[in-house]
């Protein structure tokens, strides 16, 4: 009952906003926000989250009109755009979905299955994405839009809540399919949304680069069928043969194209162009969560060589993505390859499949929601009122918007320093490949992946933070009134934060010597550094009389070679290649 309207509650809001005028759509957004949250608050601390069913043959017939209709509807646009690439995946995807339908078995099982990874999903995709959207209606009425378009906007981003609350509760890949290239859809709308040439031009991209995932779905159905004779995810991984693990990888496969994984990076930072909200909201609670959602679905199907491919794949994009990052200037840009790096983490995790792994992989898919979601919240801001969007040119925002400031740090310290619920994964993370290195000792090479990308991430961390500070003499301090639609989703999710703490603590995941260790290490060896090799520093330079030098901080970059990023993209390719053919040989 309570999926089935987390599922349809929204897609009905989302056709009321559509309509409503500007101050009923708002209170009635903030109302229906809340009562979501409640709803999948109580789903989590219900007797009973686990439940499955079938759906009538009528839906069956409706959700075949539906994905052909989508189908029909992406080669339409690439008519239009003339895009040669959003054509030709639209065809193949035509063909494979009618080999599928023609394939269709008899067998069935249920259409529905939910159970406590689905509920930790409602948790995020509602309480953190009706966050945004609630954020979203003051920064929508900022944008030269008519009023249709920015309802429009509002009731796209609840459709979208709705398909996540689908796609997480569904156990038949068909409908999966449908979902998965319904997510793509809203993407290609919210990404093109300004209308601009550069928008129209990367919203094709990600539609193009989101299609090569519905198409490794597709393909994953058809091996699936010839092979297992089912269409559902619990009718294969009960029956799932370690020779026969085609249908596996091509889902795997998807959900790395879904995570922007490297070499399928530039579909979601071309979607930095977009408004900011659809920024947060594809980062934290919607699209690319489900690439760990998906893993953690199949991981069961996963041992020996495919579960070390894909984590070595997920790490090695960790750590990539990371050093992408260090070269990079615009704050969403920062925000997006950090994305990217711990999506890679948590398909790791989930690829291991270990209890302990499988908890890291969740921990961090709900902590790294919450903290994303307040920086991209900052973002907005940053662009809204200040006019800001270049991490070099923040200089002494502490003194125009200490708040703003505040969340930002806190915002990063919640991903890289303890006891904050991403550090904690990732130091789970840490001991649950190193537990697999005594089975295979490949695994090594994850776990350097991971120190590597661990301690670059947190190196672009601090140099972001430390800008913040930074005083520009040259400008004046201007004192700026930040909406409340603003500031309040971000109180709550810095208040969404501290909780995670407290549970966090209750649950002890880690020893207290885990815990105060680290972050000994991390607070006192900078001040030990500072106080010992710069304590005889002085502004005053060896020619000048006695006056001090203005200092101005600036910016370190770490410049990556056009010919050694095409190497990155080339090293991932080919590692995705030698997935497929390690399970056919």
């Amino acid at each position: 009952m309570t999926t089935a309207i987390l599922i349809i509650a929204p897609l009905l809001f989302a056709l009321a906003a559509l309509i409503a005028p500007v101050m009923i759509r708002n209170i009635l957004t903030i109302l229906f926000v809340i009562a979501l949250s409640a709803l999948s608050l109580g789903n989590v601390f219900s007797f009973n989250t686990s439940f499955a069913f079938p759906l009538p043959n009528s839906f069956h017939e409706l959700f075949i009109l539906l994905d052909t209709l989508l189908l029909l509807y992406f080669l339409w646009r690439g008519i239009v755009a003339k895009n040669a690439l959003v054509m030709l995946f639209a065809l193949v995807q035509i063909v494979l979905y009618a080999v599928v339908v023609y394939l269709s078995p008899a067998v069935v099982s249920s259409d529905i299955f939910a159970d406590h990874i689905s509920s930790v999903m409602y948790l995020v995709i509602n309480i953190v994405g009706g966050m945004i959207i609630v954020y979203a209606l003051k920064y929508i009425e900022s944008e030269e839009l008519s009023r249709f378009k920015k309802n429009g906007f509002i009731a796209i981003l609840f459709f979208f809540l709705s398909v996540m609350n689908f796609i997480v509760s569904t156990n038949n890949i068909e409908i999966f399919f449908l979902l998965f290239e319904l997510t793509t859809l809203c993407s290609y709308l919210l990404i093109g949304y300004r209308g601009d040439e550069l928008s129209v031009k990367n919203a094709l991209q990600a539609l193009w680069m989101n299609q090569i995932g519905g198409v490794a779905i597709l393909l994953a159905l058809v091996f699936s069928i010839l092979e297992y004779n089912t269409l559902y995810f619990d009718v294969l991984l009960a029956n799932i043969d370690e020779i026969y693990l085609l249908p596996v990888v091509f889902l795997a496969i998807a959900a790395f194209v879904k995570g922007a994984s490297i070499p399928f990076d530039k579909w979601l930072i071309g979607a930095m162009v977009a408004p900011t909200p659809v920024s947060a909201i594809l980062h934290s609670a919607t699209m690319v969560k489900i690439a760990p959602y998906l893993m953690l679905k199949i991981f069961p199907a996963m041992s020996g060589f495919l579960s070390l491919g894909v984590t070595l794949f997920g790490t090695f994009v960790f750590f990539t993505a990371t050093l992408l990052a260090l070269g990079k200037d615009y704050f969403k840009e920062i925000l997006g390859y950090s994305t990217i790096a711990l999506l890679g983490l948590m398909m790791s995790l989930a690829a291991i499949g270990t209890p302990e792994a499988v908890t890291a992989c969740l921990i961090l898919i709900m902590f790294h929601a919450v903290s994303k979601a307040l920086l991209f919240l900052q973002a907005g801001v940053l662009e809204k009122s200040f006019g800001l969007k270049y991490v070099d040119d923040i200089d002494g925002l502490v003194e125009r918007s200490p708040l703003t400031v505040l969340f930002i740090i806190v915002g990063f310290a919640s991903l890289t320093l303890p006891p904050f619920g991403v550090f904690i994964g990732k130091f789970m993370a840490i001991e649950s490949i190193s537990k697999e290195i005594i089975n295979n000792p490949f695994y090594t090479f994850a776990l350097i992946f991971l120190a590597l990308g661990s301690t670059l991430l947190t190196l672009l961390y601090f140099k972001v933070v430390a800008k913040l500070f930074a005083k520009d003499v040259d400008v004046k301090p201007l004192h700026v009134k930040i909406s409340k639609f603003y500031t309040v989703p971000s109180f709550l999710l810095l208040a969404l934060l501290f909780v995670g703490i407290y549970m966090i603590f209750l649950s002890h995941f880690l020893s207290s010597l885990e815990f105060v260790v680290p972050l000994v290490l991390i607070v006192f060896v900078p001040i030990l550094f500072a106080t010992l090799l710069f304590k005889n520093a002085h502004r005053v330079k060896e020619y000048n009389c006695g006056e001090k030098d203005e200092s101005k901080l600036g910016m370190y970059y770490f410049y990556l070679s056009d010919a050694l990023k095409k190497g990155i993209n080339t090293a991932a390719a080919l590692s995705l290649l030698v997935l497929i053919a390690g399970v056919l040989l």
